[in-house]
């Protein structure tokens, strides 16, 4: 290691040392927000302790199973729930709801690296400055459903975004081109229609597991999908949903838990589960703005389209879907000219859509989102993020030079050089910029060849992510993790695929099986990871 990166490791680390000493010795928690922004928290350790505890408590999403202790560890409590699986796998066998080569597939009791996944709070602040705290679960991959939860996500995901493509979107850049495409291609968007917007509040606390199940029963007798399930038919699909339903399990404070109500958010099939309950939700209103040629798209819990007709009607609407959701469940909505959808402004100006980024006056300006793992590299590809949202969004060159002087003022305020950020705003113009350009001959008119190549950029994204999921389901994906301290990454990750290369040209046999290898790096030692550590039992 070169000197001047040594002296300062064991400069940080004198920091870090006397940061956690500190903390200790005032009996402090220092936490990062629960907005994913890179911000923390610092306040009583026994008051934060102490709202997650309420939290569990006083929660009807969850079921105290039994306390963990000498008597009753927690590889124990494991085992009987492996076992109780193994037992519910037996009899759908039984009753010939599945084979026997299914039943030997979720078998868990004869594996060994089964874990349970715990609960963590992070803080939040409301409208009123007060603090709360937020779950979150630890991974799932580990858990005793896992298997059997993914299988069944590989075969219903690709049914049902092929069947909710054209009511959902992708991410915003997705939702701006088809927002786009509605009002400059098809020009139905008029000068009296106004945008609606809605948002579920508490969905993944208070669903519950009943209405997702049904939900799920109306997709798969659906003709678009019905008898495409890998040999196993609806009343399987569900039989098995409804016992990845029954068993999530998790710890917390050295107790055992079930979630009851709800979903976590980082178990991929619970997150499609709640996909296909609101696209069954929707139905109702998808039949008017059907009937009226409107725009409408779904984008997970939050909606966006376009009306003509009276706004006390809209609300009427509004208020019967209401009333189909859940208990606690609640329907925000919102109609107007100018609404706020997905980070974004969105205007209809006498009959002309006017777009741009948006940012909440009432949030701390200038942050950068918050990155556990190497957070430079994922800084880094941020820059290129949020100069793509800022040409899909904005809809006028002025816009888009506000936001991206907006992009370099957020890097230069957390400690990134200018020419970190000269580098990064050339690099962006040399892959999206037409090559018969300079940046310096950026204007009105370039600027509209600039989005067109960023929404281009859209269909891109798609065509990966259907790779890699055709990669993911057929096992021909391999991702390599490895730790990253200091030094080329870059020449390093070239280095390795050469080599990669060479090897796999070597043994035509392997060669024939085309893998595809994705290599990442792990940064382990930022501030990050070293000064916000989350305990099990916090």
């Amino acid at each position: 290691m070169p000197p001047m990166l040594e002296y300062r490791a064991l400069y940080e680390k004198k920091i870090i040392q006397s940061i956690r000493y500190s903390l200790n010795k005032d009996q402090l928690l220092l936490r990062r927000t629960a907005d994913d922004k890179n911000t923390y928290y610092l306040g009583q350790l026994d008051e934060f302790q102490e709202k997650s505890n309420e939290y569990i408590e006083n929660s009807n999403s969850y079921e105290f199973i039994a306390i963990i202790d000498e008597n009753h560890t927690e590889e124990q409590q494991l085992k009987k729930i492996m076992q109780a699986l193994d037992v519910e796998f037996d009899k759908l066998y039984q009753r010939k709801l599945i084979h026997k080569d299914y039943q030997m597939k979720f078998s868990i009791s004869k594996k060994t690296n089964i874990k349970l996944p715990y609960v963590y709070f992070l803080p939040r602040k409301d409208q009123d400055d007060n603090v709360l705290v937020e779950p979150r679960f630890s991974s799932f991959k580990t858990s005793p459903i896992y298997a059997l939860a993914n299988y069944l996500d590989e075969i219903l995901r690709p049914l049902f975004e092929n069947y909710s493509s054209s009511t959902t979107s992708l991410n915003g850049g997705d939702f701006m081109q088809k927002l786009d495409y509605y009002s400059t291609q098809q020009n139905f968007l008029k000068p009296q229609t106004n945008f609606a917007t809605f948002k579920i509040h508490n969905l993944s606390m208070n669903v519950s597991h009943s209405s997702l199940l049904r939900a799920l029963g109306t997709f798969l007798v659906s003709p678009f999908v019905a008898n495409r399930f890998h040999k196993l038919s609806s009343e399987d699909i569900e039989a098995l949903m409804a016992l990845v339903l029954k068993n999530i399990f998790f710890t917390f404070n050295k107790k055992l838990y079930r979630v009851t109500k709800g979903y976590p958010l980082n178990l991929p099939i619970t997150d499609l589960l709640c996909n296909i309950y609101l696209h069954d939700w929707q139905t109702s209103l998808l039949r008017q703005i059907h009937l009226k040629e409107l725009f409408y798209s779904r984008y997970h819990n939050i909606g966006f389209f376009t009306w003509n007709a009276s706004t006390e009607y809209l609300e009427r609407l509004f208020d019967e879907l209401q009333q189909t959701l859940d208990f606690d469940i609640k329907l925000i909505t919102y109609i107007g000219t100018r609404v706020e959808f997905l980070n974004a402004v969105i205007e209809n100006v006498k009959g002309i859509l006017e777009t741009r980024v948006y940012h909440n006056p009432n949030e701390q300006p200038f942050l950068l989102p918050y990155a556990e793992n190497h957070p430079r590299l994922r800084h880094r590809q941020w820059f290129r993020y949020a100069l793509i949202r800022a040409g899909q969004y904005c809809s006028s060159f002025e816009d888009f030079e506000d936001e991206r002087r907006y992009i370099e003022m957020t890097f230069l305020t957390n400690g990134y050089s200018l020419d970190f950020v000269e580098y990064h705003l050339r690099q962006f113009y040399s892959i999206f910029f037409r090559s018969e350009y300079r940046i310096k001959d950026m204007n009105r008119h370039t600027y509209r060849t600039l989005r067109r190549e960023l929404f281009c950029f859209v269909d891109e994204e798609k065509r990966e992510l259907k790779e890699a999921q055709q990669l993911q389901k057929n096992h021909l994906r391999i991702d390599l993790h490895y730790l990253f301290d200091w030094g080329s990454r870059c020449q390093f990750n070239d280095r390795f695929y050469k080599l990669w290369s060479s090897i796999i040209n070597e043994d035509p046999e392997f060669k024939n099986f085309d893998l595809k290898i994705n290599v990442n790096s792990k940064h382990c030692y930022s501030s990050n990871m070293l000064l916000s550590r989350i305990r099990k039992d916090m």
